[in-house]
């Protein structure tokens, strides 16, 4: 079952397609079953192709998780080029099996692009006598205006919370 999700997405006039598409699926509600994201290619600047691209990345997660529920998407790295797509067809399906609940670390270092460390973090507190954990990812150091600019930070929490009102 996918996950309630919000976000703060960058208002800079030069984003990626996947700021845009995030925004939809955030702000019809939907619920969401993973975040993906690959660094090497910022798929900034691409055009209808990267849009193109950018769909085709959600699609190709929801049919490794066999899912139709919402794919959020990210990506880092070099400005102006298309998303690498014979890389991802062949490597969404094996990085979501892959995937496990312990992974926070290989995360951060995975969108490590000009970082020089990764930044992860990861916490578990009880609140009426229920575990909760929260994790945490970013990379980008300074680069936050507007609205998170270029910096990527992701955050998780297993806490039972209903969704949040307001636009992203």
């Amino acid at each position: 079952m996918g996950a309630i999700a919000a976000g703060v997405l960058t208002t800079s006039v030069v984003r990626a397609a996947c700021v845009d598409i995030n925004r939809e699926i955030l702000d019809a509600g939907q619920r969401v079953r993973a975040i993906l994201c690959n660094a090497g290619q910022a798929n900034a600047c691409t055009g209808e192709e990267g849009w193109q691209n950018a769909q085709e990345t959600i699609r190709l997660a929801q049919q490794a998780l066999a899912t139709t529920e919402g794919i959020l998407i990210a990506s880092t790295g070099r400005i102006g080029q298309q998303l690498d797509m014979p890389k991802l067809r062949a490597g969404i399906p094996q990085v979501l099996q892959a995937a496990h609940g312990h992974g926070g670390d290989e995360a951060a270092r995975s969108i490590l692009t000009t970082d020089l460390v990764p930044k992860a973090i990861a916490l578990e507190a009880e609140i009426d006598g229920k575990p909760v954990r929260l994790g945490g990812i970013a990379k980008g150091s300074g680069m936050i205006h507007p609205n998170m600019a270029t910096m990527l930070a992701f955050v998780t929490c297993d806490a039972a919370v209903g969704p949040c009102s307001g636009k992203t």
